[in-house]
Formats: C-alpha cells, structure tokens, sequence
C-alpha cells in the first residue's frame, strides 16, 4: 500500500497541513511539541479508526474547534487510486468515507491502509498481557484474510450471548449449552487462521530479527486459550468445565483468551528480555507483518516510526534502516534530529524531509519536491 497524500485539520495542536509523501522514507523532524507524532496520530486514527494516544475525542480536536477531519490518498495492491477520509466531532459524531461516498466500518478504510507502529512503547508486546498480541496477530489476519473481520464479529457476538447465558438467574448444572456448537466452531475457524498466519510470519520475523541483532534467538508459537487440536475434542472439554464457567459467569477458554507465546533462547521473553531486547525484537515483529503483506500483496504496509532510532547507538540505527529498506517500505518517521548521517544513504527520490514546527509543516530544501 502507499499513502501518497495527508491531509490533516484541527487535530491536536495542527490547524491545517498537508503533505505530499513519497514512497520511500519520509522525515518529520522538528522541536518536542511541535505536531510531529500528531500526524502519526492522524494517519493511525484514519487507518484504524482510532488513535493510538487517546480514546477521547477531546483531546483530539483543536482547543476552540468542534471537529477533526483527516484526509489521504492512497494507491491499493491493484494500484488503484483511492480517497480515504475520517471526521470527528466532539458531540460524538464520526462520518467514514471511501472515494466520496460514507462507509459504515473502520474496517472498509483499513483494508485500504495498512500500517504498522514502532513506537517508544513497541517493546510492549512482549511485556504486556496477551491482549496486546492477539490484537497484534489478528490485524496481520485481517489484511490477508478476507472473511476474517466477519468471523471474529461473529465470535464475539455468540461469546457475548454465551456469557449472559451463563450469568442467568436459576441455570440448572445439566441444562444444555445452546451456544456451544456455534462458539466452538467460530472459534474454531479463528484458532486456524491464525495458527496459519503465525506459521508464514514467524520465518520472516527471523529474517528481520536476524537483520536488527543476530545474538537473538527468538521464537513464535501459537497458544489456543484452552481450545483442543479438533472441534470435538474442544466441545468436550468446554462441557467438562461448563460449571466452572456458570460459577465465574464468562466463558474460560476460546480465542478470547488466545496467546501469541515469544520464546527468547527457550525461555519467556516476557520473563527474560531487557527492555532493549524487548524493543528489538517488537519491531522485528512489526517490520515482519509489513514484510509479509509485501509478499502476499504486493505491497507492504505502511510504517509508523516515532522518535526514529531513540535509545540507539549508529550501528542499530543504520541496522533498523538496513532493514527498512531490505521490506522495501513507505516510511513516516519522526525525529527531533536531523538524521543527516544515518539517511545518507538514501536517494533523493527515496527520502522526503518536513521540518515541523509551531503546528506548521514545510518541505526542507533538498528534502524533496
């Protein structure tokens, strides 16, 4: 995917601005609290439907404005051209547009823009819970598997109905579960799909990783939230447990309570990495799901880097670039810095420069067209 055009209005501290991107590596430099990481913001906001800062819309729109508007061009694996466009008021208001026309899903906009973050927090995803990794596996389903968004709807509908089931008032132990076929068997699907799409990320994830630091031995394994190998198996062992999920009143095990374990040198990572390590083997996660949209598209995902290369040294730095351009990904990065050095290597027509200030963006000389 490639996002050639951003335009953004009253988000946070950016009154108006526009950028024309190229397809390379594009830099945002300027001063702390200038509006650099806000149009990360703005791009993630339209390319998922929410921000990755704040949940509330206050503190999204401008001080004195009602409304955000954020506004891209993109061209599409099929290099079809498409107009992507996301508005907020402070009511509570949210209008979706494809090419013009509204759009009832944030999902219609995302499957148009894929992107993948590297923030200061990406080593997270080996620390925190398991709900930052399955939200992490299911956004890489999602761009390679169609019918994937209709399924984990359906899923959590049925496991919604379950629960409420399961919290009844006067539930005999021996009534019949009435949601256990279709919640085995959603879950079931979900379970699949992203046991499949692990096992095609996790060859790549080495490759990056090996690319970022060769010292680390890292691993990917699926862990099914209690689910069995066959369905079958799963429906029995969800009615050997029912009592305890009437007891909790919720449903113990599914793909709601899924994992995505990282072993480092056979060992929990999440027990045994430094927080550097952790940072580096969370962006070698996030450049691999680019890179392997890349390979099953066409066209990889578009990454979101804040504070480019903070906390490194030269030589990871210019490992992490290494590694940018070995995906061939469009880059939005910020940095407080020039980056004169590190980006050297880059041609003109693979790097455009933004100098951001005061809630203002201009192109630097030399930084491209």
């Amino acid at each position: 995917m490639l996002l050639n055009s951003l335009e953004v209005e009253h988000f946070r501290n950016l009154t108006s601005a526009r950028l024309e991107l190229c397809s390379g590596f594009n830099l945002l430099e300027g001063p702390n609290g200038a509006g650099k990481t806000t149009l990360l913001e703005a791009i993630h906001l339209l390319a998922r439907g929410r921000s990755f800062r704040s949940s509330k819309i206050s503190n999204l729109v401008q001080r004195n404005e009602r409304f955000l508007r954020v506004r891209a061009d993109v061209t599409g694996e099929d290099d079809r051209k498409h107009s992507l466009a996301i508005e907020k008021r402070t009511g509570g208001y949210t209008a979706l547009r494809r090419d013009g026309r509204d759009v009832k899903s944030a999902a219609e906009l995302a499957s148009h823009l894929p992107v993948q973050l590297l923030l200061p927090n990406v080593a997270d995803l080996i620390f925190s819970g398991p709900s930052d990794r399955r939200e992490f596996l299911d956004w890489g389903v999602f761009h390679v598997k169609q019918d994937y968004v209709r399924l984990a709807r359906e899923y959590r509908k049925v496991l919604r109905q379950r629960n409420a089931w399961l919290r009844r008032d006067q539930l005999r132990p021996d009534e019949q579960d009435p949601w256990l076929m279709m919640i085995t068997e959603a879950g079931q699907r979900i379970g699949a799909m992203r046991e499949d799409y692990l096992a095609k990320l996790a060859p790549v994830f080495l490759e990056i990783l090996g690319l970022l630091d060769p010292s680390l031995e890292c691993m990917l394994e699926y862990q099914a939230g209690g689910y069995a190998k066959n369905i079958a198996e799963t429906r029995k062992k969800m009615a050997e447990i029912k009592l305890r999920d009437v007891k909790s009143g919720s449903t113990q095990i599914g793909p709601h309570r899924a994992d995505m374990a990282i072993h480092l040198a056979q060992a929990s990572a999440q027990e045994t990495a430094s927080r550097g390590q952790g940072k580096t083997i969370g962006s070698a996660a996030a450049l691999a799901q680019s890179a392997l949209l890349g390979r099953l598209t066409g066209r990889p995902s578009v990454v979101l880097i804040d504070d480019f290369g903070a906390e490194l040294d030269g030589a990871h730095r210019a490992r992490l670039l290494q590694a940018l351009m070995a995906i061939g990904c469009q880059v939005v990065a910020t940095s407080t810095e020039p980056l004169t050095g590190v980006l050297g290597q880059l041609s003109k027509d693979h790097l455009r420069v933004f100098h951001v200030e005061h809630g203002s963006v201009r192109v630097t000389p030399g930084g491209g067209a």
